[in-house]
């Protein structure tokens, strides 16, 4: 599949930046992937491709975490991370030159010291990540319960974890893998769909501490490896609300360089959708979009560009974008059209509606559990409201009046909602290069008592919003 090589891609591939930030849909999973076969092509770079499963992550937070006090809890998790981690470069490295270590007179010596010490323990074996850290999970807690008369009223230390975590020496074991990582040309750590681990009642304080500790060990990791001149990169893929979360309970904020792939032009989802027909063989390498959109759908729908009207529809999200147009051809090819007509797309725009509805309702009850379901509050409003309007529609949804602020806010955020500009323009947060304090300045300066808001034309057809603004 052609991939759209952004400017966020290319800063990841350089290295540049620890986190990479968006919103579901913005093509998180598709850089993962497309930066891990980059660097893969040189076969003397390690990758370490990561994506715990949710379940495990709550397992995960559930046994490690209960067992500790507040003031050890950080550091503990932190080299749990740390010691995880390096056994995974360990595993990675014995795999990768399982064959190569034997043909190489350089490898073969420290291929064998580091094979006998990572197999030292029982923790080792076939298997993903995922079941891997399951067993080290598993492990610790064992051994806990063993060496613990009540589990159930004690509480670990920073000593007892440590004697508990590492079954290994730690510090050979860094050491082994620092010399064997000599004969490679770099390392990298990508870790993707830790926002799926998040509970359905909403982001926890402990989800958080995962994550920031997660980063400590990483940075750590770097820092030892490049004191002997080994390159090692991380990047961590993280949703942008929860990003938010993390940046306001982390003390020292900024500290982690980030790459924002939030999308705010238009011109660049035309080339996305120009990429993806030239893959599937509509369009050819000299094809601009003008000439290949018409072979494709209709130009315009009631007197507007057709590209511009789906674009205002997908909350600037590739993913929502692709998912407008397959639900559109789905139909046009049902009924035997050979391009995509106003009918199929009033169609595919209804069936995305409802589909883009539980999404979001999802997303925002992952954050904020109290506003589970919220947009449903709307249905059969019309398509402008005051701000007043919204409190009461808010309220008569059993919301508490305390919490009415902090969700409106959610709902600019997610792009629900849009301000009413002085000159009758609707903005949305993706309108502020997702910048809410911009938004929010904007809301003042037009005061709260005037100010109008508009639901976004994405959710209309779920919704059954009244296209008549008063």
């Amino acid at each position: 599949m052609l991939y759209l090589q952004t400017d966020a891609f290319q800063r990841a591939q350089r290295g540049e930046a620890r986190i990479v930030v968006g919103r579901k849909g913005s093509g998180k999973t598709a850089l993962f992937a497309q930066l891990r076969d980059y660097v893969r092509k040189n076969k003397k770079n390690i990758v370490i491709d990561l994506k715990p499963e949710g379940y495990k992550l709550l397992k995960f937070k559930e046994t490690v975490l209960s067992l500790l006090t507040e003031g050890t809890v950080y550091h503990v998790i932190t080299a749990f991370w740390e010691y995880l981690l390096l056994l995974e470069v360990c595993y990675k490295l014995l795999e990768k030159d399982k064959v190569p270590h034997t043909r190489d007179h350089r490898l073969y010596e420290p291929y064998r010291r580091l094979s006998e010490l990572y197999e030292s323990d029982e923790y080792v074996g076939e298997g993903d990540f995922s079941e891997r850290m399951t067993k080290l999970i598993s492990e610790i807690t064992d051994n806990y319960n063993a060496t613990c008369k009540d589990p159930h009223k004690s509480v670990l230390q920073q000593a007892d974890i440590t004697n508990l975590l590492y079954c290994h020496d730690v510090a050979k074991l860094r050491s082994q893998v620092e010399n064997y990582l000599k004969f490679k040309d770099s390392l990298w750590l990508l870790f993707d769909n830790l926002d799926k681990g998040w509970p359905t009642h909403g982001v926890q304080k402990e989800d958080l501490i995962i994550i920031r500790s997660l980063l400590e060990a990483t940075r750590k990791i770097e820092r030892d490896l490049r004191k002997s001149n080994i390159d090692c990169h991380t990047i961590v893929f993280l949703r942008n609300d929860i990003y938010e979360l993390l940046v306001d309970e982390t003390p020292d904020r900024g500290k982690e360089a980030k790459v924002l792939l939030d999308w705010t032009d238009p011109d660049l989802l035309r080339e996305l959708v120009r990429k993806r027909l030239l893959y599937s063989g509509v369009a050819n390498n000299d094809s601009s979009f003008d000439n290949v959109w018409p072979k494709l759908c209709i130009t315009h729908i009631q007197g507007e560009e057709s590209s511009q009207h789906l674009i205002e529809r997908s909350l600037m999200r590739p993913r929502c974008l692709l998912d407008i147009l397959q639900h559109s051809k789905s139909y046009a090819v049902n009924l035997g059209h050979d391009r995509i007509t106003e009918d199929d797309i009033s169609k595919g725009l209804s069936q995305y509606s409802t589909d883009l509805l539980v999404d979001i309702s999802y997303e925002i009850r992952d954050v904020f559990p109290e506003a589970n379901d919220i947009l449903y509050a709307f249905i059969g409003s019309k398509r402008r409201l005051t701000i007043e309007e919204v409190k009461t529609f808010l309220l008569e949804f059993d919301i508490q009046e305390s919490n009415t602020d902090h969700i409106i806010n959610l709902l600019f955020w997610y792009g629900f909602l849009g301000v009413v500009n002085q000159k009758n323009e609707v903005k949305y947060i993706y309108n502020f290069n997702y910048d809410i304090k911009l938004l929010r300045g904007l809301t003042k300066k037009i005061g709260m008592s005037n100010l109008i808001v508009e639901i976004n034309s994405a959710f209309w057809p779920a919704l059954d919003i009244s296209k008549v603004s008063d």
